[in-house]
């Protein structure tokens, strides 16, 4: 994917999932956005499509409580329950975490 098609894709995320865009910011090969449901509580993704690095968390307060990364070439998931860990995963694709962060907030009825 370019950044375009991504850029295209957290819209129409948003627009699906009910949430909203509270920053995003892109250049031809990066993307940063923070989409959710208010400043305290959103999904943070970063793409870099020329290293092909992709890192994705969700924020509440200010602690990342899920996340899944792709760093030095392997994917690698923060799980719920410890977020601190590393664990080895296969490739998430954006759309498919937000709706399992949708499903952790509405579990700890931030939803």
């Amino acid at each position: 994917m370019n950044i375009e098609e991504i850029v295209q894709a957290v819209e129409d995320i948003v627009k699906r999932y009910g949430l909203k865009i509270l920053y995003m910011d892109y250049t031809d090969i990066t993307i940063i956005s923070r989409v959710g449901l208010s400043p305290a509580v959103f999904i943070q993704i970063y793409v870099n499509a020329k290293k092909e690095k992709i890192n994705m968390a969700l924020v509440v307060g200010s602690e990342r409580i899920y996340g899944a990364d792709k760093e030095g070439g392997f994917y690698h998931e923060h799980p719920f329950e410890n977020p601190s860990m590393h664990i080895g995963a296969e490739r998430v694709e954006i759309e498919d975490f937000v709706v399992k962060s949708l499903e952790l907030l509405n579990k700890i009825n931030l939803l």
